[in-house]
């Protein structure tokens, strides 16, 4: 156990545990505790249930930490725990004559109280559990870390000595998933915050920034590349102290080409720009956003450079990490990397860590869906291959089949052209014609172009001599599949053929049992396939409308009046996903707003990682 006098001692009280109470001094429960050595705990329910977020039956602190809940100015006592722990029924708390307790307790051993203990700025932790633990309405009895309270008194430096404003610039702003953040985080801390600065491209996104945020349009910069001078930024971006930005991420996305800072569109060099303007104004902060494909593209050498600029180039500490956030219970799939930097002559990030993602964390889709909502239903066409795709599940179930581990590529099923070895795009039109292709239809035609036309989309490829393992790999699961089932999958594959390649290609996501069955699933139409996974998060909204998750179970009808199960998830429960449920979007149709909430960052995730920052100093 840790024995320093001063509970904000880094080296030895970081990880020390405090049971944080309060008692009150009209109720003389301080003299009660200090007469019987005991702290107590109100339970609740089972014993064994939290209370408040607080302790469980089998919790043991290293220290108990008192204040008076009704008169702040008294100080905080603080004691040793001496390791007693036990449990008391209300009758028991009236024998030993404590004042009017309520239910049963949990009695916490007091032992040495320590002295000369330094102030503790108490809004500061009520604030810090407000915003760390939003579900909380008390904020003891809790239990902090040693940490936590260190964190929690450096608020006095943001709401008692200095009255603080943090002034921001929201680049590449989009729905403004940053300002929100911050104005959240502003309005809950009480600090002031505001935007001295946005650009966006997009005419439309600029209006209903406007909107949103109360910024007059024409003082919204719509193309950053016009500050292509040291004078124009100094002109027309203020002094800031964040500076704010999820600069485009298509040069570096697995959906995307990949071009990184070659990219064709120009997009790949837009980073210079929020360069630019770090070197000219020098903010504090740098806090940016991008897809986490940016951390491995081109072997990782573009991530390398944009941190060695920042840091070598800039004078800027940087750090970054990689967060979805499904790991802190947000029902969506949504892997980013987040990069934050300090400018090294105003200070460092000794004292930021990332949010730490909570492994007890539990998705369930249903928390953002109303069901009353009807939305827009299904299509017909992707009703009818979600039909066909369950009797070929049904199928599975009645006969045992195990799906194959890779992603189930239909087209295979009959299939016997080569894969292994030289590609069939090197090969002779006589020996193709020798295979059969997709759906095992035989190879035939006049030119080896018309051969090749007979093959999966995949298998026409000219990029490799060899197919890569992996798509071997795939190939021969689905052929081995193919084999061990074909009495039945010969009658169901007659249903797919014609199907665009996207149809044909099914994922399933989710455990094996005898009642596979869509209906209770989240389904989702892409390019690469249909994709069937759980109904705990959503796969990551996408900026193509096309990939909205359908949610199967739910009761809709058609345009026609028709009632029929299955719809798409609604933009505002596409907004709640990604925290922007309080904006409006009434200035934008239906595809931009799936396009536009796509494109932006969740702000759940900047919020917890916004007051990280701030709580830096």
């Amino acid at each position: 156990m840790a024995k320093a006098t001063n509970i904000f001692d880094f080296n030895s009280k970081w990880n020390a545990r405090f049971l944080f109470g309060a008692y009150r001094s009209e109720k003389h429960q301080l003299e009660w505790v200090l007469k019987h050595k005991f702290y107590n705990v109100r339970a609740e329910g089972n014993l064994f249930e939290r209370r408040n977020g607080a302790q469980t039956a089998y919790f043991s602190p290293d220290y108990i930490l008192l204040y008076d809940c009704r008169d702040y100015s008294t100080g905080i006592r603080l004691f040793e725990y001496n390791g007693e722990h036990k449990h008391k029924t209300e009758k028991e708390m009236l024998r030993m004559k404590y004042p009017k307790p309520e239910g049963d307790y949990f009695l916490y051993g007091i032992g040495k109280e320590i002295k000369d203990v330094p102030p503790l700025y108490l809004t500061g932790v009520q604030n810090y559990l407000r915003i760390t633990n939003p579900n909380e309405d008390e904020f003891s009895p809790h239990v902090f870390t040693g940490l936590d309270l260190w964190i929690a008194d450096r608020l006095r430096e943001f709401n008692v000595r200095n009255n603080p404003r943090i002034r921001f610039i929201d680049l590449f702003a989009g729905l403004g998933g940053f300002h929100l953040a911050l104005k959240k985080i502003g309005e809950q801390w009480g600090i002031e915050t505001e935007c001295v600065f946005a650009s966006e491209l997009k005419a439309d996104l600029r209006r209903q920034y406007s909107q949103n945020y109360g910024i007059p349009v024409e003082q919204i910069n719509s193309d950053i590349t016009l500050l292509d001078s040291d004078e124009k930024i100094m002109n027309q971006v203020p002094e800031h102290d964040i500076l704010c930005g999820g600069f485009p991420c298509q040069p570096f996305s697995k959906a995307g080409k990949q071009q990184g800072f070659k990219d064709e569109a120009g997009r790949g060099v837009l980073f210079d720009y929020i360069e630019d303007i770090i070197r000219v104004r020098r903010p504090k902060y740098i806090f940016l956003e991008n897809v986490s494909n940016l951390k491995t593209h081109d072997n990782g050498d573009t991530w390398k450079i944009i941190k060695r600029r920042l840091d070598e180039g800039l004078d800027y500490e940087v750090m970054d990490d990689i967060l979805s956030p499904h790991q802190f219970g947000i029902p969506q799939h949504r892997k980013r990397i987040y990069i934050v930097g300090i400018d090294r002559r105003r200070g460092n990030l000794y004292n930021f860590k990332f949010p730490e993602p909570n492994k007890e964390a539990r998705c369930d889709i249903n928390s953002i869906i109303d069901e009353r909502d009807k939305g827009e239903a299904i299509k017909p066409i992707y009703k009818n291959r979600m039909d066909v795709w369950q009797e070929f599940l049904d199928e599975c179930n009645i006969h045992h089949s195990k799906l194959p581990h890779a992603p189930i590529w239909a087209m295979e099923f009959g299939a016997t052209y080569p894969y292994e070895g030289v590609a069939p795009y090197l090969r002779k039109r006589e020996e193709l014609s020798k295979y059969r292709g997709t759906l095992g239809e035989p190879i035939a035609g006049t030119s080896k172009e018309a051969c090749l036309a007979k093959l999966p989309n995949y298998a026409r490829s000219k990029k490799a001599e060899v197919f890569p393992d992996w798509k071997q790999k795939f190939i021969r699961e689905n052929r081995e599949f193919y084999e061990r089932n074909k009495e039945w999958i010969d009658e169901w594959k007659k249903k797919i053929i014609g199907w665009e390649d996207s149809f044909i290609k099914f994922e399933w996501n989710c455990s094996e049992d005898e009642n596979m069955n869509l209906e209770h699933k989240i389904i989702q139409f892409r390019p690469s396939g249909i994709r069937v996974k759980e109904p705990t998060y959503s796969p990551a909204l996408t900026f193509m409308g096309t990939q909205v998750p359908v949610f199967p179970w739910i009761e809709t009808t058609l345009p026609d009046g028709t009632p029929q199960k299955g719809r798409y998830m609604t933009t505002k429960e596409a907004a709640k996903i990604q925290g922007m449920q309080d904006l409006s979007f009434d200035k934008l149709p239906t595809n931009r707003i799936y396009e536009a909430l796509g494109n932006a960052v969740d702000v759940d995730i900047i919020k917890l990682i916004a007051l990280k920052i701030i709580q830096n100093g």
